[in-house]
């Protein structure tokens, strides 16, 4: 299925370094305060619902909501977020910091693939 709804090329580079601020930022203050590796996850990604539940009420409001995208995105990030409760209680802290680095690295990877041959 073709999206009809494309970002310029001249934005891949700050989603890049919003993706490089998280991944440097996003769960490291609350290690450095003495929480676990998963509840660092969990803050940060509670901080991150937050922060895409008022990115959703301004751009609602605005009227420059693409609802196709929203609605396979929070569809997508509430299915995730389940799954991701579900398996990360039955792993060791090892083997989710090197699933979520896996993870991470392929999305970069995918990201500077699109960039450089689109």
């Amino acid at each position: 299925m073709k999206s009809d709804w494309h970002l310029p090329k001249k934005v891949y580079p700050s989603l890049f370094g919003i993706s490089v601020y998280d991944g440097m930022f996003g769960p490291g203050p609350f290690l450095r305060n003495g929480a676990t590796y998963l509840q660092s996850l969990a803050f940060t990604r509670f901080q991150t619902f937050i922060s895409c539940t008022a990115a959703f009420i301004t751009y609602f409001m605005s009227g420059n909501i693409a609802w196709g995208i929203a609605i396979y995105y929070t569809i997508g990030s509430l299915i995730g977020s389940r799954l991701a409760l579900r398996v990360a209680q039955k792993i060791s802290t090892g083997q989710l910091r090197f699933i979520l680095h896996s993870v991470t690295i392929a999305l970069l990877n995918q990201l500077v693939i699109r960039v450089a041959f689109h």
